[in-house]
């Protein structure tokens, strides 16, 4: 499941969602989209899209809702990239897939909007079907990535994968620290890439830096900002900051922020496999894996990250 903090958390991820208007691609066919072919379909899905790794299932009733500029023109910019975004996940786990199936996306806009809003989420990967259902049209951007390393992870990877803490923190490593997430920025708007770039949070190209805007919002958390505000989890349910979950951190109450950062710190530290292996371990059984409880390792985390922080010169709020 996907999430969203609340309120101050939102200024966390530099207006993620203000610049994620649909924008004005143009399409150079009328049966063509992002170069695609718009095959019409039967039912409640009026059309249907083959790219090489999805076959996109299009809502009548979703398409009628936005108007059908704004739809295709939402979606041209998505397919433009997610090829592209998508190689680049199963890139991130060569050795470790089995084969990689086309996976089915359906919108399902007017139907779930509203209530996807209440539960901070956007996306979901069914992984018993599999297919990938997306709620929220202007979360597609960021959200799409994120659930397709769910797929991969779920349902292409032969090792086990716990829930909670371990499908989340992969899945935020996958798409957040080792994908370029093309679909990402694209959402953001040229006054939206020069407020990232003020903040620190661009790469040598221009281009919103991801794995800089969330070490800055988990640094942000650690150091206490969102104490007494709403904060989505790996437990996939929104619970409120306190002082006893930055002094007692525990894996199932991680943001979603700490997770990813604190995931891509035991790869880079321990190495990929050893974490691939053991993503079904408690919180109680770091030491035996890791040679250091979680606590010690989390704060140890927390602190290489701050640092990075400061040298990059990341404003965190």
């Amino acid at each position: 499941m996907n999430k969203r903090f609340f309120g101050k958390a939102i200024a966390l991820l530099l207006v993620l969602t203000m610049c994620f208007g649909f924008g004005c691609a143009k399409k150079d066919d009328a049966r063509k989209i992002a170069g695609y072919t718009l095959e019409p379909s039967e039912g409640t899905y009026a059309y249907v899209i083959h790219t090489p790794h999805a076959t996109w299932h299009l809502a009548a009733a979703d398409i009628e809702m936005m108007g059908e500029e704004v739809f295709f023109d939402g979606l041209e910019r998505i397919l433009e990239n997610q090829e592209a975004d998508f190689t680049d996940a199963i890139a991130a786990l060569d050795g470790y897939l089995d084969e990689v199936p086309v996976i089915d996306i359906y919108t399902d806009f007017s139907g779930r909007t509203e209530q996807a809003k209440l539960g901070a989420f956007g996306a979901y990967c069914r992984w018993n079907v599999p297919c990938i259902e997306i709620y929220q049209p202007d979360m597609a951007f960021a959200e799409l990535l994120h659930e397709y390393a769910h797929y991969l992870t779920h349902c292409c990877m032969p090792y086990g994968i716990d829930g909670n803490f371990w499908s989340e923190a992969i899945a935020e490593y996958v798409s957040k620290f080792i994908c370029k997430n093309r679909m990402f920025c694209s959402a953001y708007s040229e006054d939206g890439r020069t407020a990232l770039a003020a903040r620190g949070f661009a790469n040598q190209d221009g281009d919103p830096d991801i794995r800089k805007m969330y070490c800055a919002a988990a640094a942000a958390i650690r150091d206490g900002s969102m104490i007494g505000q709403t904060v989505s989890v790996v437990s996939q349910a929104p619970a409120v900051m306190t002082e006893r979950m930055l002094e007692h951190p525990t894996l199932t109450m991680l943001s979603y922020y700490e997770a990813g950062c604190f995931f891509d710190w035991l790869a880079e530290r321990y190495g990929k496999a050893l974490v691939f292996e053991h993503m079904t371990i408690g919180q109680g059984d770091f030491k035996d894996v890791f040679g250091e409880d979680f606590e010690t390792l989390f704060f140890a985390w927390a602190e290489d990250n701050r640092t990075f922080c400061e040298e990059n010169g990341l404003k965190l709020n």
